[in-house]
Order: structure tokens, then C-alpha cells, then sequence
């Protein structure tokens, strides 16, 4: 049996206005039951979105950290009105259900959140509440096998890693498989507890391309990235930004 609550949102600790509520569907399972107002929680949450209605009709979600004219760029995503489907940057993932209007808003799977905002997505029905605690600051510094140990908990975080380079495509920790790296240009690091893939890649044209390193194999790095599942259900870092040691 169907029964409709609304829930809260706590942002970073706050209880933001939004303009629409926060459904969720106590008969459904996982986050398929919680659905979201795109502009209205991403707006609160200080993203841009914008609509675009012609080609692939999307909603494209876009944050920025600094002030006016010196505004960096460092998260992007797109929703896809005619598909369940979210990108952000280089990972393409499907959403438990499509985006759906209603009462003039657009709605959308609440996962989209953790997808392209990050952060910890906490939903509590009993106490009706959707608690979403975005990354402020330094990620946290982790080693392999800490990330490993607790993928779910970090996967769409930023995090940061150190270790030595293994070059692109190598992973000598990892047998070679049909499907080769988990993503577009991918390398890797390692260090003594594990290793991981890494990708800092743009799309151009529909392709996509690897960045150049900036360091060689064997050079000890500090990697920033956002923690993936890509093919084959490897993880990576994706937006990897590496600094030799």
C-alpha cells in the first residue's frame, strides 16, 4: 500500500526554504521512494541549473566555488528529460525512475544528489527528514585500503589519496581483463595497502580525451578525485588532479 510522506531538507545542518516538497513513498524500496525538486534543492544548495529544450532536452547543473568574475568552475552535471539517465563529468549513471513534472516542478530520484552535488545523503522517514552534508574544505586524506574497505561510503565524494604512479592503463595489482581500465585515459596509483584508477578527462565533440599527466611513471603523486564505479564495476577517481611529491 502507497502512502505519500514529505520530508525535510537539512542542508549542511540548516533547513533551507524551498518552494516544493520532498516526497517519498514509505512502499517503495531504496532511494527509488524519494523524489526531489531539482532547481528549488540544487538552487539552495548554491549550484546554477539551467533548462534546455532543444537537441537532448536536459536540466544542466553546474557549481562554482570563488566570487564574480573569479568563479572556478568545479562540478557540472546533466539530467535528461526523455531518459533516467545523469552525467556528470565522464560518468553516465541510470536513475531508478525518470524525471517527472508535477505541480510545475521537475522531480527527479534523489540519488541525483549524491551523483552530482557529493556529500553524504542521509534519509531518516521516521523522523521525516533528507539531510544532505555537502564537501567543505580539504577532502579527506585516505589510504588505499581505507577507501577500499568502505567504498559505498565514499563513492561521489572528493577525496585524496598519495601513492606511486603507475602510468596510464597499468595497475600491476590488478590482473589484466577483457574490458581493460575502468574509464577514458585512465592511470593509477598505488601505495602499500591497494591501488586505484584515476582519469581526469573532458568531452569534446562527444569524445572523450585524456588530459597530459604532468608527472611519469614511478613518480610518488598526491591525487585529488571523485571516487566512480566505472566498466565493469572498477572504481576510479574521476577528475583526478595529480601533483608530484
Amino acid at each position: 500500500m502507497t502512502a505519500a510522506i514529505m520530508l525535510t531538507l537539512i542542508l549542511n545542518g540548516q533547513q533551507p526554504f524551498i518552494a516544493h516538497p520532498i516526497t517519498a513513498d514509505t512502499a517503495a524500496g531504496g532511494w527509488q521512494q524519494i523524489a526531489v525538486p531539482v532547481r528549488d534543492v540544487f538552487e539552495a544548495a548554491g549550484f546554477t541549473v539551467r533548462y534546455r529544450e532543444w537537441g537532448d532536452r536536459t536540466v544542466d547543473i553546474s557549481g562554482y566555488e570563488g566570487e564574480a568574475d573569479e568563479r572556478r568552475l568545479v562540478q557540472y552535471g546533466t539530467l535528461y528529460l526523455d531518459r533516467p539517465e545523469a552525467r556528470c563529468q565522464e560518468y553516465l549513471a541510470t536513475l531508478p525512475s525518470a524525471l517527472e513534472s508535477i505541480d510545475g516542478a521537475l522531480y527527479a530520484p534523489a540519488i541525483v544528489l549524491r551523483i552530482i552535488g557529493g556529500g553524504d545523503l542521509v534519509a531518516d522517514l521516521d523522523a521525516g527528514t533528507l539531510r544532505w552534508d555537502l564537501q567543505q574544505g580539504a577532502p579527506p586524506a585516505l589510504a588505499m585500503g581505507e577507501l577500499m574497505a568502505d567504498l559505498p561510503r565514499w563513492l561521489h565524494c572528493r577525496v585524496h589519496v598519495e601513492g606511486t604512479a603507475t602510468g596510464p592503463g597499468g595497475e600491476p595489482r590488478r590482473p589484466a581483463t577483457s574490458i581493460g581500465p575502468p574509464a577514458p585515459g585512465a592511470w593509477a596509483v598505488a601505495d602499500e595497502t591497494g591501488a586505484i584508477f584515476c582519469t581526469d578527462v573532458y568531452v569534446a565533440g562527444g569524445l572523450f580525451r585524456a588530459q597530459d599527466l604532468g608527472f611519469e611513471p614511478g613518480q610518488r603523486v598526491a591525487v585529488e578525485g571523485v571516487v566512480r564505479t566505472g566498466w565493469g564495476g572498477l572504481p576510479y577517481l574521476s577528475q583526478a588532479k595529480a601533483t608530484p611529491l
